[in-house]
């Protein structure tokens, strides 16, 4: 029987891993001013007397301008 060769070459020892420090991240805060401007702009329904937005809900057939005739039993 042949019997195989010893193996020339050697097994390499592992080094030990070293973790890297977390890197400091950077926290920005920003400080949010009493505004009322956003509530101004939600109640601010001049919008509804648009032209253009009145042609586009006639079109879409939800017309201020045509209410539908309820039918009579």
């Amino acid at each position: 029987m042949h019997m195989t060769p010893v193996w020339p070459f050697g097994k390499k020892t592992a080094e030990a891993r070293q973790a890297k420090p977390p890197k400091a991240r950077k926290v920005v805060e920003y400080e949010r001013k009493a505004d009322d401007s956003s509530m101004e702009t939600m109640t601010n329904r001049s919008h509804l007397d648009d032209k253009g937005f009145k042609d586009a809900m006639a079109l879409l057939g939800d017309s201020p301008k045509k209410k539908k005739k309820k039918k009579k039993k």
